[in-house]
């Protein structure tokens, strides 16, 4: 009797204990599933082989190459090519004469350019453009100010940033923080947000009333100035009141710029010479859409 006892005692504790080997065994393999789970996320998220750093700049570039895309990039034979540049001045409520547009006007304008699809390039884009024909972006236009006005700053570039459109400014370099002209500190301010410097001479003189060094100092030292204060590449040159002649666009060649801009009216083609390229002068109480090509 005490015999059959013992062995039902052992029999109980066997059954226990094997109880109690198969759940530790059903926890172990949870734990395995619950990892290797985890490990097939974690793959899925960052490719095999690939650090994070590598996978944040791949989706960066994704991003960008979308952001371009957006733009409607495409190539066209440089010589059909027709890209408007559009000449401003002064943004001023003070219209004493057709170089100064109210910042109303200008804002409207901005606006305009902004929900009919308009693309505005800088200078810096523009050179390529014109030469190749290469990823010319849907409705291309180039937004430009002259002498470099105080009221630029003021008004125009908060327009300009509200638009998130940028433009370019030639500077009288003599003139920087002279005479109602804007200071180097706005200069800097804003090459650093969307807006490209060029040149405009240093005295703003007609050009080609001057010997070819006087011209060639003028465009260099203008030049110079301008890259010293931004920290950019100064590209191109506009030449005070529309006035040049071959010496000019020599000197201009010889200085280290790309292009050269006149005041004729006419949209910019690489035909009409790179440095004889022509723009489309915006008068107060003028729609953009009366004068841009359609």
């Amino acid at each position: 009797m005490r015999k059959g006892k013992g062995i039902l005692i052992l029999l109980i504790l066997f059954l226990l204990l094997l109880v109690a080997a198969v759940g530790c065994g059903n926890d172990q393999k949870e734990v395995s599933n619950k990892a290797a789970q985890a490990e097939t996320e974690k793959k899925k998220e960052t490719p095999a082989n690939e650090p994070r750093e590598q996978t944040a700049a791949k989706d960066e570039k994704q991003q960008s190459e979308q952001a371009v895309f957006t733009r409607g990039e495409h190539d066209e034979a440089p010589d059909s090519l027709a890209i408007p540049v559009l000449m401003y001045h002064s943004i001023n409520e003070d219209v004493k004469n057709n170089l100064i547009i109210p910042p109303n006007e200008f804002d409207e304008q901005m606006k305009w350019l902004k929900d009919n699809g308009y693309h505005p390039l800088y200078l810096r884009e523009l050179g390529d453009i014109l030469e190749t024909g290469k990823n010319v972006p849907e409705k291309p236009i180039v937004i430009t100010f002259d002498d470099g006005y105080l009221d630029n700053y003021t008004n125009a570039y908060p327009i300009l940033k509200k638009y998130a459109l940028p433009a370019n400014i030639f500077v009288i370099t003599s003139k920087i923080g002279a005479d109602n002209h804007f200071d180097e500190q706005a200069m800097k301010e804003m090459a650093a947000n969307g807006i490209e410097m060029e040149s405009h001479t240093v005295h703003h003189p007609e050009l080609n009333q001057l010997p070819y060094e006087a011209q060639l100092r003028e465009l260099t030292d203008s030049k110079k100035c301008i890259e010293t204060i931004t920290g950019q590449e100064v590209n191109s040159i506009c030449y005070p009141v529309g006035r040049y002649n071959e010496e000019t666009e020599r000197a201009a060649q010889e200085a280290g710029y790309r292009m050269g801009f006149t005041i004729e009216n006419s949209t910019a083609n690489k035909n009409q010479g790179m440095y004889r390229l022509k723009r489309l002068r915006v008068s107060p109480g003028i729609k953009l859409e009366a004068i841009l090509p359609q």
